[in-house]
């Protein structure tokens, strides 16, 4: 599961971009402020069209920074939380701040990300472009090494015969990262639980391939 932490006092509406490429499984929190609260109506309808999950907090006012405080605390609440080593969570802001919590949670393998949008959006350290444009997609298969596929036989060691596809396959050996992977069945299915749980079944398949 992934999991979008948006400063939309830093961002705003440029920080949603691209969020068309989540899925159902994703959850995003928007944390904003009394000085930053107002929302377009496109946005808004943009936001609405998309199956992932929507949550909202105000951060108080009256101390300088009082969003990031809020956020940090959110995510480290959240990553408690978590049952799952695969899940993700991002940080969608500018603000090199958080970079240093970034650099916390790595120290303890957790997997913790500052992106400026939904497509990446920022070319430093701490960005990281965690969807595949479906124009890219060629490219990406491309960077997929040998080594790195399965068979459609190694994937019914852990899938039943009614459970594979061709489709799984393709995803399977067109990306070479787990959150890729993931987005990729999600948007196949249109059912979280079902893919879900085909993701669950593959993991162990993941890490022999050596998906990252």
């Amino acid at each position: 599961m992934n999991y979008y932490f948006i400063d939309y006092e830093n961002v705003h509406a440029d920080g949603f971009i691209g969020i068309e490429n989540l899925g159902a499984d994703d959850i995003i929190c928007v944390m904003y402020t009394e000085q930053s609260k107002t929302f377009s109506l496109e946005l808004v309808e943009k936001i609405l069209r998309q199956k992932a999950k929507l949550e909202s907090y105000k951060a108080g006012t009256g101390a300088k920074n009082s969003l990031d405080f809020q956020l940090a605390s959110y995510l480290g609440y959240m990553i408690a939380k978590s049952e799952d080593a695969e899940d993700c969570f991002y940080i969608v802001s500018r603000d090199t701040g958080f970079n240093h919590l970034v650099d916390f949670w790595a120290e303890r393998n957790v997997k913790v990300k500052r992106v400026a949008n939904f497509e990446g959006g920022e070319k430093d350290s701490k960005t990281l472009m965690f969807t595949e444009q479906p124009k890219s997609k060629v490219k990406s298969k491309s960077k997929v090494s040998d080594s790195n596929k399965a068979t459609k036989e190694e994937l019914l060691q852990y899938l039943t015969e009614e459970e594979y596809s061709d489709k799984i396959l393709e995803i399977f050996n067109s990306y070479k990262t787990k959150v890729a992977i993931n987005n990729g069945l999600s948007k196949e299915f249109r059912d979280s639980q079902k893919s879900s749980a085909i993701y669950k079944k593959l993991k162990a398949l993941l890490k022999e391939k050596q998906k990252s």
